[in-house]
């Protein structure tokens, strides 16, 4: 090679090597400005409390401490809130769900991307020993309070219920054995209702939402239908059905960021009852002369037109006045249950033991309470420590 071509190509390559330092240069500042433009918005943009969109509390700044940063729950809050308050989060949750379907996969978020439009979440696996506390703690509340009756539904999700909407090979975790690890600990003294058992042979029918974790109204009817001789409930009443909201879209569309479906919500009206109730909202001083909230289905999650959401303790009083006080120790899948139960009892208590910190022994006695259920879906029951310390509380005055 002559030494003119030997310069012509040094020459080349040297602009080329130019143009790809210039290249890089580029890039990073574009990547250099994108990070600083996000750093000054989460710093401008205020801090949320609250997602409407995923139907959660956001974290908070996390507390410093010594401690906190010596065992690494400073940082691992830091974590969270970065995370949860980073700018536009819902728009990015978005954007990584199209990124998931551009590519194939079956699973946004931890919600699997189901068949005919639903969503199913990836039911969570239990905290590390909750099972055999409130196994315990069930069993020593059942024995205190000897002479009141003692029932038990566990509500697993649609990944359970219907796996015919899963996509295909889906890997679901068992929460079945879960709740039969806890229908096995405390029977004998609880009467337990398989709810996995009375709802898949409805599988095919509206029984849970398409974008939302909760069971449909249908669903909690079905429930229903098949806890009432427990609970001394004869008669097989009838309903006039209302379909209160359309297009809406729930935790897992938000969690997931697939928008593709939309729900329908239905409440049940007793069609051969005319039982006269209110609901006294002990926490906030409220009362109310309906177990439905319209101004709620003018918000984004319209589940919450049951009671208008959730509440340490709520208390419906009706002019059925056969002596029969029931105590629910619920999530909010019980929201939409009451609408069946309360033409049964003078008295219905609903405690949610993720936000109540009073002393239940007290409500017991003052209530009067004749019957207590459990009614939780299966992954705030085996996630969530609040029942546990609910049920300590009964034995505090005895330590």
């Amino acid at each position: 090679m002559s030494e003119r071509k030997r310069k012509v190509k040094r020459s080349r390559s040297d602009q080329l090597a130019r143009l790809r330092r210039k290249h890089n240069k580029i890039l990073m500042l574009v990547f250099l400005g994108v990070l600083l433009l996000c750093t000054v918005l989460n710093i401008l943009v205020k801090d949320r409390s609250f997602s409407e969109e995923e139907n959660r509390n956001l974290a908070q700044v996390p507390a410093f401490s010594g401690e906190a940063l010596l065992d690494g729950s400073y940082f691992k809050g830091l974590e969270s809130y970065v995370a949860d308050q980073f700018f536009a989060r819902d728009r990015w949750i978005s954007m990584k769900m199209a990124e998931d379907r551009f590519l194939g996969r079956k699973e946004s978020g931890q919600v699997f991307l189901g068949k005919d439009g639903y969503l199913l979440g990836q039911p969570d696996q239990p905290a590390l020993g909750l099972i055999e506390e409130d196994i315990r703690l069930i069993n020593a509340f059942a024995e205190k309070y000897n002479t009141v009756s003692m029932h038990m539904m566990v509500v697993p999700g649609a990944a359970l219920v219907t796996p015919q909407y899963l996509p295909k090979n889906a890997y679901v975790y068992d929460q079945l054995a879960d709740i039969q690890t806890i229908y096995n600990g405390v029977a004998g003294r609880v009467n337990c209702i398989d709810a996995a058992a009375v709802l898949a042979p409805h599988s095919e029918e509206y029984i849970y939402y398409k974008t939302d974790h909760h069971w449909t109204s249908l669903g909690a009817k079905y429930a229903f239908d098949a806890i009432r001789p427990s609970l001394g409930i004869e008669d097989q009443p009838e309903f006039q059905v209302y379909t209160v909201a359309t297009g809406f879209q729930g935790t897992l569309a938000s969690k997931s960021g697939s928008h593709s479906s939309s729900d329908t919500v239905e409440i049940y009206v007793h069609a051969n009852k005319d039982t006269a109730y209110y609901v006294d909202y002990i926490s906030t001083g409220e009362r109310s002369a309906s177990l439905y909230q319209s101004k709620a289905l003018e918000n984004k999650d319209k589940y919450t037109v049951f009671f208008g959401g959730n509440y340490p303790i709520l208390e419906v009083n009706t002019d059925c006045l056969n002596g029969r006080s029931l105590l629910i120790f619920k999530d909010s899948y019980a929201n939409s249950f009451v609408q069946f139960l309360y033409p049964y009892f003078q008295r219905i208590i609903l405690v949610d033991p993720r936000y109540y910190y009073d002393n239940i022994d007290a409500a017991m006695v003052s209530k009067g309470v004749t019957d207590v259920l459990f009614l939780y879906s299966a992954d705030t029951f085996l996630t969530d420590g609040g029942l546990a310390d609910v049920l300590e509380s009964a034995f505090a005055e005895n330590e």
